[in-house]
């Protein structure tokens, strides 16, 4: 609990009556009264008097503190809580931590007031040169207050559908090509390199990178309940094998890796990845490659003709992976199935099939009839 309101001392006070002086004493100022005595001289504590202080104080303890900063506090300690993952535990914290800068030691009933929302807002413009930092706050408090209005502290939610300021733009088009998987890996060690092949030959996220595990891989597909939860749920992950995957995990399997380390990953020390450990490695390579300039995607605003230049991250090897499945010579997946496998629309599948791989099957075709080949 934080600073308590309670005065360091017994409270006593004086009152001169008709019938002569009389003491009121009180377990602290502003506390319950513990003792009324008639005397000119301050009374003596007995022991049982001091008894029913020490009651009145641990009473006090013991009453929940209505202030945000308090019920933050029970928001931490909740199961709603426990059951987040460690990483968006990190992320959301430091969101209640800006929380509670703001509103720590307001009571929370201020939220049950429907005004709430346009300070709110106000709070979330404060932070408008960071805007994913500025949205992230405004969601941990929509789903902390969601949180109090389930446990009966409040009856409002006034950070529920308060606009977003970032505005994504879908990384789906970004695609690692094989030029810069080759210059990334030229700067890393071994143990990224194998990251890095199985990202692009399986499209699965850093955490389920890190995390999978080898009875999760049967002789057709990749099977494992994902570490993303959508709507507080895990959901389970089906990705089919390709071929050229065969040789990727024989060579994983002959890692040297220490005892009990089950994950297809391991890292130089042979211990399993963390998520932020793989970012860190992979960022430091990326950071090298190409003579320090590292590695861009590069496209041109359909308006205003404008250069804008992305960095490729880890996460865009998926795309990779989606155009690996697009260009399989027997599967002939189609735009829908290859969404639903990806978690994409079928237009962001379009938008990468047009992008990377019919137009490059058309250039071919074309430089194949010019060489006479066709």
């Amino acid at each position: 609990m934080g600073g308590s309101p309670v005065s360091s001392g017994v409270h006593f006070v004086r009152k001169s009556l008709a019938s002569g002086t009389a003491w009121y004493v009180y377990a602290w100022r502003g506390g319950p009264q513990i003792l009324r005595a008639k005397g000119p001289r301050k009374p003596i504590l007995t022991p049982a008097d001091w008894v029913r202080v020490a009651e009145a104080r641990r009473a006090l303890e013991e009453t929940p503190r209505d202030d945000v900063g308090s019920v933050i506090t029970a928001f931490r300690q909740s199961a709603y809580w426990k059951e987040l993952a460690v990483s968006t535990q990190r992320t959301w914290g430091q969101a209640l931590e800006r929380v509670e800068g703001k509103w720590g030691k307001a009571p929370l009933a201020i939220f049950n007031d429907a005004r709430m929302k346009a300070k709110i807002v106000a709070w979330r413009n404060t932070m408008s040169a960071t805007p994913r930092t500025a949205d992230i706050s405004v969601s941990v408090l929509s789903r902390f207050l969601e949180w109090a209005t389930l446990e009966g502290r409040i009856i409002l939610n006034p950070a529920h559908g308060i606009p977003t300021l970032y505005r994504a733009e879908s990384r789906a088009p970004v695609v690692w090509l094989p030029e810069d998987i080759e210059a990334l890996k030229a700067e890393a060690q071994q143990a990224l390199k194998d990251a890095i092949d199985l990202a692009a030959m399986t499209g699965l996220r850093r955490a389920d990178l890190v995390a999978l595990r080898w009875h999760e891989i049967n002789d057709l597909a990749i099977q494992r309940t994902a570490s993303k939860r959508s709507r507080r749920k895990r959901y389970r992950v089906t990705i089919p094998r390709l071929p050229e995957l065969d040789g990727l995990l024989n060579d994983l399997r002959q890692r040297p890796r220490r005892e009990g380390v089950e994950t297809v990953l391991v890292t130089s020390q042979g211990k399993a990845w963390t998520g932020d450990g793989l970012n860190s490695s992979f960022h430091e390579a990326r950071k090298k490659a190409n003579g320090g300039t590292g590695i861009w995607h590069t496209e041109r605003d359909p308006v205003t003709g404008e250069e804008r230049r992305t960095q490729k991250r880890l996460h865009d090897l998926r795309g990779t992976f989606a155009t690996k499945i697009m260009t399989h010579p027997t599967a002939m997946l189609s735009n829908r199935e290859i969404a639903d496998l990806m978690g994409w629309s079928p237009e962001q599948v379009d938008e990468i099939r047009k992008r990377y791989v019919d137009d490059s099957a058309i250039v071919v075709s074309i430089s194949r009839r010019l060489q006479g080949e066709v």
